[in-house]
């Protein structure tokens, strides 16, 4: 496979994987160490929601510099401050500072800040366009596979090792981050380059995207589906709950998970050269019939079946609306863009999990899922109809150059 030859987004794949897997270590140690320390579930909530909000204020500057600065440099420079989060925690731990650990926490929101948009706005210049969409169904398959081995490897080690151990281990994985960094060879495209002569300011992406009626649409879907993702876990937890069957919670995420990594790795064989926009809309029905076998809350088998139902949705939609981005925004701008989407994705993970909980609380979880399942479906209408009226279409190329 061509992609696999690619010395670049091999080592793009391998640091997101390394730096994915070192967060969720550090976060699962950073909950241990706040549950020693810190008594009141309040305060442990504000100390999380603080890197966070650190993480959003940053995020129009961090577009700035991924769009001005070598995306290499940028990569490099985020994965160097992303090393002093252990360092800084090896301190907290010697002289148990809360305030030391708020510190390594905002550090690390910093670091993801830059880190993940520099890589989603880097993968157009190292990959054929015609493998974007493929490249992007990897990119998929390794978050899910760093979110499913990160926190099983983080769940274990805290079980068997002490926190100082734990940081150690997660400075290594930053380390290896940061070696793999200095390997890449990101090249610049001509119009990135001449951005750095001019002010750059993160308003410019605004009419970009206002401009691009296929970015529009993929936005507004996918802030749809916030409402389940950033309740995942909680709606697990109460199906669980729900049937009493504490080992359903494995088997979901399990299902889950694997659902995503099969479906994402034949994406691409089956979009095709297909219209992008209309198939990722198509999928919101998809979605929608999840959110109907989930609300049958009391039926295991159901509820197991309509999460992979969810999974194999979720490995068409994000690839596809992520080469959506990619195809239509300039790549002087691509940095801005994706760091704002990672703000505003922030922002209503927010407000979706206030939403949540709210709603299993008042009108229950089966109700609550067919709410979606409406959410889901009139978003999938009215967007495939506009997409039809004004004749949107974005199809991946079949061919093209190698930048790297």
């Amino acid at each position: 496979m061509i992609l696999f030859r690619n010395r670049t987004f091999l080592l793009l794949m391998a640091g997101d994987f390394i730096a994915g897997t070192g967060i969720w270590i550090s976060t699962i140690a950073n909950l241990q160490f706040m549950q020693h320390h810190v008594p009141s579930d309040l305060l442990k909530s504000l100390i999380l929601m603080c890197g966070l909000f650190v993480g959003i204020l940053l995020s129009p500057k961090a577009g700035i510099w991924i769009d001005r600065y070598n995306k290499r440099k940028v990569l490099f420079a985020a994965s160097l401050v992303r090393c002093l989060a252990p360092l800084v925690m090896f301190v907290a731990i010697r002289f148990d500072s809360v305030a030391c650990m708020l510190l390594a926490f905002v550090i690390m929101q910093i670091a993801a800040s830059v880190y993940r948009p520099a890589v989603q706005s880097s993968l157009p210049a190292v990959v054929k366009p015609a493998n974007l969409l493929k490249a992007n169904g990897i990119f998929l398959n390794v978050d899910t596979l760093q979110r499913i081995g990160g926190t099983a490897l983080g769940g274990i080690m805290v079980a068997t090792l002490d926190l100082f151990t734990l940081y150690a281990l997660s400075l290594v994985f930053y380390i290896l981050l940061v070696f793999c960094t200095f390997l890449m060879d990101i090249p610049e495209s001509e119009q990135s380059a001449t951005t750095k002569g001019g002010k750059l300011r993160f308003r410019e992406v605004f009419p970009l995207i206002r401009s691009e009626p296929s970015v529009l649409i993929a936005m507004v879907n996918t802030a749809v589906l916030l409402l389940f993702l950033t309740g995942f876990n909680l709606l697990i937890l109460n199906f669980s709950e729900l049937q009493q069957a504490p080992d359903l919670m494995g088997w979901l995420y399990a299902v889950e998970g694997l659902s995503i990594m099969f479906f994402a790795a034949i994406a691409k064989r089956w979009i095709g050269s297909k219209n992008l926009v209309t198939g990722s809309i198509l999928f919101m029905f998809l979605f929608a019939i999840s959110f109907v076998g989930m609300s049958f809350s009391e039926s295991r088998l159901l509820v197991i079946l309509s999460f992979g139902i969810f999974g194999c949705a979720f490995a068409f939609f994000f690839p596809m609306i992520t080469t959506i981005y990619q195809l239509k925004l300039p790549d002087e701008a691509r940095g801005r863009f994706f760091s704002f989407k990672s703000m505003m994705d922030r922002i209503m993970n927010h407000i979706a999990l206030l939403v949540t909980g709210a709603c299993l609380d008042w009108i229950g979880i089966s109700a609550y899922m067919i709410i979606l399942a409406v959410m889901a479906s009139l978003s999938g209408a009215i967007t495939f109809g506009i997409a039809k009226k004004k004749s949107i279409e974005v199809r991946q190329q079949l061919t093209g150059t190698v930048s790297v």
